[in-house]
């Protein structure tokens, strides 16, 4: 009779959770791949010789913006806003001061990010150059002049207590599908659990008008 092997069950099913787990993460990347067929496709009269010019000047691209996670975090910030000072970028981006001028000077070599604006300088300010506000060429006047607005604001320790406050709000918001609307009553509520060194109406007062901007509903 001869030997038959008995197949092990438990082999299979890691094999297709294997491969369901691959599929599962395929297609997270679906709507990236996309993107970069249609930045390869923008013109698809090119021949084939434009066409690998093309891919190998977006392979260019990508390795000297993704080789380096803070150049990445940086670049995608100004994808998103279109306009940053390096203090805004510090404070959003959690990251050290020389790590974001790198990235900064990293970013201007490359031609992607250009001074559009020097900040003026607040009252009590210590010594040094005036800080600048960064921007895609492609950055609209309003991005420029909200950078410009966030920069002053983050310069405040007050408004950057409350950002938290108003940040911490709209993350309890997230994922679910009730409206976007709060009671100014609530909001003091969350500054008092904070035990924060500021008077809570000041807080309270910058958080609301954040969430306000945030397109929330205020409710006093």
């Amino acid at each position: 009779m001869p030997n038959t092997v008995a197949l092990d069950s438990s082999k299979n099913k890691d094999k297709k959770r294997s491969i369901k787990r691959s599929q599962s993460d395929g297609s997270k990347f679906t709507k990236y791949v996309e993107i970069f067929r249609k930045l390869l496709l923008l013109n698809e009269k090119n021949d084939l010789a434009t066409t690998l010019k093309n891919i190998q000047e977006l392979m260019n691209f990508s390795e000297k913006i993704f080789s380096s996670s803070s150049v990445s975090e940086t670049f995608l910030y100004f994808c998103l806003h279109g306009a940053s000072t390096a203090w805004v970028l510090q404070c959003e981006l959690n990251m050290p001061e020389a790590t974001v001028y790198r990235a900064l000077k990293r970013l201007r070599a490359m031609g992607i990010v250009v001074p559009a604006l020097k900040v003026s300088k607040v009252k009590r300010s210590k010594g040094g150059p005036r800080p600048t506000v960064w921007a895609l060429e492609s950055a609209s006047p309003d991005e420029v002049s909200s950078a410009l607005k966030h920069h002053y604001r983050m310069l405040s320790p007050k408004f950057r207590v409350a950002e938290e406050v108003a940040q911490t709000i709209l993350d309890e918001f997230t994922g679910k599908s009730e409206p976007m609307e709060i009671n100014y009553v609530e909001i003091m509520s969350h500054v008092k659990a904070l035990k924060i060194p500021f008077k809570g109406p000041d807080i309270a007062d910058l958080a609301a008008q954040y969430l306000h901007e945030k397109g929330m509903k205020i409710w006093r």
